[in-house]
């Protein structure tokens, strides 16, 4: 059993899932997390089953926030009825079809900034609350950028009307096609939250570091420290503007999935890293 209640979309992602009577039969994995569309609160998780017989196809299954335990590093199903598909959205009170899937989204303030999209989410494991989320811009960004981590009380929520195409209808019924978009809408105090772990940060403290024990910088420690400092923008610029090229491709091909499937339960965050990766 956990020690902790607290538990990321990480640790859990690709974790085996099990279940039955006897809570021993491989069910599937973990493949999505799926949020409260109005609330900050995870509701449950989607998990990928496999093929029968190597040949047919399998539908996902949504387990609930209260329908699981972890024992042993593996996520086994209670065996209440209630605790998976329909069943579980309709005790939960939540339509399946306005539930969203966090990770990958972007994330932008009011003014339309954008802080990359939805990486790690921390929740509680009982009551599903979320505790932080923390941004990612892909490998090479958060590099040399560093990450923020992002507390509760500055995440306002999910927004349609900005940020990615989450899904596009197909206009079969005599009307126009039209693009969806959302992203999680985060405070402006975001942008002040320390960056850590990033390229910039370390050879800022660096900097620091020397003038503090030289005292007084000569005009050449100076004029390195700029060079330094320089050269950090200009090597940050291809990998951030290819992030967001990658968010919006990645984002467009989310759309097309979307549209022959139910709800917002997209593949955002394959697309997104295949579109990272030029695929």
């Amino acid at each position: 059993m956990v020690k902790s209640n607290l538990v990321t979309t990480n640790e859990l992602s690709g974790s085996r899932v099990v279940g039955g009577k006897r809570g021993t039969r491989r069910i599937g994995k973990v493949r999505r997390f799926v949020f409260h569309p109005t609330e900050k609160r995870f509701i449950g998780f989607i998990v990928k089953r496999p093929d029968l017989l190597w040949m047919f196809k399998r539908s996902d299954m949504f387990v609930s926030v209260d329908g699981y335990d972890l024992i042993d590093g593996q996520i086994c199903i209670r065996p209440e009825g209630k605790s998976t598909d329909s069943a579980a959205y309709k005790t939960l009170g939540v339509n399946p079809d306005e539930s969203v899937v966090w990770v990958g989204l972007p994330l932008m303030d009011e003014s339309g900034q954008s802080f990359g999209v939805v990486g790690n989410v921390v929740f509680n494991a009982v009551t599903g609350t979320v505790q932080t989320i923390e941004s990612d811009a892909g490998a090479t960004a958060n590099a040399l950028l560093g990450k923020r981590e992002i507390p509760a009380n500055l995440i306002k929520g999910f927004r349609k009307g900005i940020g990615a195409a989450l899904s596009l209808t197909d206009g079969t019924n005599g009307e126009d096609a039209e693009v969806i978009y959302g992203a999680l809408l985060v405070s402006e105090e975001v942008e002040a939250l320390e960056v850590e772990g990033g390229l910039a940060e370390k050879a800022g403290k660096s900097v620091a570091v020397i003038a503090d024990k030289a005292g007084k910088m000569t005009a050449g420690v100076t004029k390195k420290a700029s060079d330094v400092t320089a050269l950090i923008s200009e090597k940050t610029k291809e990998p951030v503007e290819a992030a967001g090229k990658a968010i919006n491709k990645g984002a467009y091909a989310t759309g097309k999935q979307i549209s022959k499937t139910k709800g917002m339960f997209s593949s955002f965050k394959d697309e997104y890293k295949k579109a990272r990766r030029g695929e």
